[in-house]
C-alpha cells in the first residue's frame, strides 16, 4: 500500500479559522488565523495540528483530539504543544474543548476552547495560563 493511500485511508480534514487570546502577563489580546490538519485515526481519535498567525506573533501546535462523534454533532477534548514565537520561541502547550457541528458528510463548523499554556523560561513571567477561543471551519476528504 502506498504512503498516500494509507492517509487517505485516515481520513485526511483540513480547516481555517480565526481564533484568539489574553495573554493578561504581558497585557495583549491578539486576534489571529490559523489552518488545520487533521488525520482521524478513527470516529474518535484524531491527530490535531495547527499554525496560527498573528499581528508580530505565531504559534504551531500539534497533539490529539479524542472524543465522540455522532450524527451531526461531535464532542472531543484536545491536547496539543508547540510553540509560540513572539520576542523569541516559547514552549506552550494548549489543553481544552471541542464542538463541531457537521451540516454535511465532508463539512464542519469547530468552535475551540483551550487554556493556551507559555513557558517564559528563566523570564520573571514564569508559566502562565491563557484563555483562548477559536471558531473554524473544515473539509474531510
Amino acid at each position: 500500500m502506498t504512503p498516500l493511500l494509507c492517509l487517505l485511508l485516515w481520513l485526511p480534514e483540513i480547516g481555517f479559522g480565526i481564533t484568539g487570546t489574553h495573554l493578561h502577563k504581558i497585557d495583549e489580546m491578539p486576534v489571529g488565523v490559523y489552518g488545520r490538519f487533521f488525520l482521524n485515526f478513527s470516529r474518535s481519535i484524531a491527530l490535531d495540528a495547527e499554525a496560527a498567525k498573528y499581528s508580530g506573533k505565531t504559534s504551531v501546535l500539534a497533539g490529539v483530539k479524542v472524543g465522540k462523534r455522532f450524527d451531526r454533532f461531535g464532542a472531543f477534548g484536545k491536547a496539543r504543544a508547540g510553540i509560540w514565537h513572539f520576542d523569541r520561541e516559547h514552549f506552550s502547550s494548549d489543553i481544552g474543548g471541542v464542538l463541531e457541528y457537521y451540516p454535511s458528510r465532508h463539512t464542519r463548523i469547530r468552535i475551540d476552547v483551550g487554556d493556551t499554556i507559555l513557558f517564559y523560561g528563566g523570564t520573571a513571567l514564569g508559566t502562565v495560563h491563557n484563555f483562548q477561543p477559536g471558531i473554524g471551519f473544515g473539509y474531510a476528504f
